[in-house]
């Protein structure tokens, strides 16, 4: 194999790490991860607490939360489950707390 052969191939194999490596370095790491889920599960409790809401200004009661977290499919992204306290008015979630 001639030098100049041995060099590009090389060079090639030195650009695939390194593009190999950015891909793995350019991820989202772990606490971007929870954050991002932190973020999704807060947008979630909004629309469950907006349609307790509604469903309290038409009936006057509030619904179960079990049957708001049916309706609407609602899903913590990291696992909890959603909890509502008719006393304060919060939905909460039992691995992110409420917003």
């Amino acid at each position: 194999m001639s030098r100049a052969r041995w060099i590009a191939r090389l060079s090639l194999a030195v650009v695939l790490a390194l593009a190999a490596l950015s891909v793995v370095a350019c991820g989202p790491s772990k606490a971007e991860i929870a954050q991002q889920q932190k973020d999704e599960c807060f947008a979630t409790m909004s629309q469950m607490k907006l349609a307790i809401d509604l469903v309290n200004a038409d009936t006057g009661v509030y619904p179960d939360v079990a049957s708001v977290v049916a309706q609407l499919h609602a899903k913590c992204p990291s696992g909890g489950t959603y909890s509502f306290d008719p006393n304060t008015n919060v939905v909460s979630c039992s691995v992110h707390g409420h917003p």
